[in-house]
């Protein structure tokens, strides 16, 4: 448990009150939001913040320290204080934390919260934990029959250059756009996709065989142009290093 500790003191003898006052002070994770006299003068804050351990009196005037934790939904941390012992039997029907019983040493303070981290803790950890949404793989808008069609990088298998369109080869279809070539290769990131000739470039994950003179996708054989071949070959050694199973 990393986060501050909010608590509030419901205590009606100022004494008191001043001493939990002091030992919150004491504990680095420990932040004291307010200190109230009643139940009724807390409930504004207990409405307006969140506050993760209430340290109140039994012995309180008007509605008792217990009536006024029972009241509460859902159900408080909650330490006890009372002068009395016999008091404390009151709120053990309540889940409490911990009783203390006035005065109250510093020691005996510290153990009632090293109790309340644990049992916070267990909780945090049975709590079912949210699943994080997946994200949306990365994909592109490309302007296709008067649409904007949206294509997932992973299906891209190539793209090649015809006069003056575009051809996208994915795995589902092939998509006909009027970007040239050199348009695509700026919007395309540079760690999955290489350009080998002046009218085609390749998803370097897709690649089945290669060799010097051309790569092969899909079955599909498609040349190295003379002037790729260096950049081409760097490409591929880059994805290699960040993924291993990549053999060349």
């Amino acid at each position: 448990m990393t986060h501050s500790i909010n608590c509030i003191i419901i205590e009606d003898e100022k004494p008191a009150a001043d001493l939990l006052a002091t030992y919150i002070s004491r504990v680095e994770l420990l932040h004291l939001a307010g200190t109230f006299t009643s139940g009724t003068q807390a409930m504004r804050c207990l409405t307006t913040q969140k506050i993760d351990l209430i340290f109140t009196d039994i012995n309180l005037p008007g509605i008792s320290g217990v009536d006024f934790i029972r009241s509460l939904t859902p159900a408080p941390n909650v330490i006890f204080t009372t002068a009395h012992a016999q008091y404390a039997v009151d709120g053990f029907d309540l889940d409490a934390v911990d009783f203390l019983l006035k005065p109250i040493p510093f020691e005996r303070f510290l153990k009632a919260i090293h109790r309340f981290i644990k049992l916070d803790k267990q909780l945090m950890e049975a709590a079912p934990r949210q699943e994080q949404p997946e994200k949306e793989p990365p994909f592109i808008f490309i302007k296709c029959d008067k649409k904007m069609v949206k294509i997932f990088l992973d299906d891209i298998l190539f793209f090649e250059s015809q006069k003056n369109y575009l051809l996208i080869n994915t795995s589902k279809e092939v998509y006909k756009t009027y970007h040239s070539i050199s348009e695509m290769e700026e919007k395309l990131p540079e760690s999955t996709f290489v350009r080998i000739h002046r009218s085609f470039i390749v998803s370097i994950p897709k690649i089945e065989k290669f060799n010097s003179n051309a790569i092969e996708i899909n079955s599909i054989s498609i040349p190295i142009g003379r002037h790729y071949g260096s950049t081409t070959t760097q490409a591929l050694k880059s994805y290699q290093q960040s993924h291993p199973s990549f053999q060349i």
